[in-house]
């Protein structure tokens, strides 16, 4: 009867080492998965700063070159104007 409980308790110690040892390689695998994810994701963060900083730089120089060309239509818009009152008064110069 004692052969049979020292077998059992045999058993059951093999079968709570598999047990021990698969529960610990999952938990490795879960901790490799989430490391891995983890380097992941903070090389993606990495790659779209970069890519938010160059479309900040990007935007930087289209709002430059609006304000440029606001400048620029203002200018033009104030010299048509002067040639403009000076083509009127041109007119009602030779009307008269």
């Amino acid at each position: 009867m004692s052969n049979n409980n020292n077998n059992d308790n045999r058993n059951s110690l093999e079968f709570e080492k598999v047990a021990l040892t698969v529960l610990a390689m999952i938990i490795v695998s879960v901790l490799a998965w989430v490391g891995v994810t983890v380097n992941q994701n903070q090389l993606q963060y990495a790659r779209i700063e970069e890519r938010l900083a160059s479309q900040s730089i990007i935007l930087k120089d289209l709002q430059n070159k609006f304000t440029d060309s606001a400048v620029w239509r203002s200018r033009i818009e104030t010299e048509m104007a002067v040639f403009k009152q000076r083509l009127n008064v041109v007119e009602s110069q030779d009307k008269k």
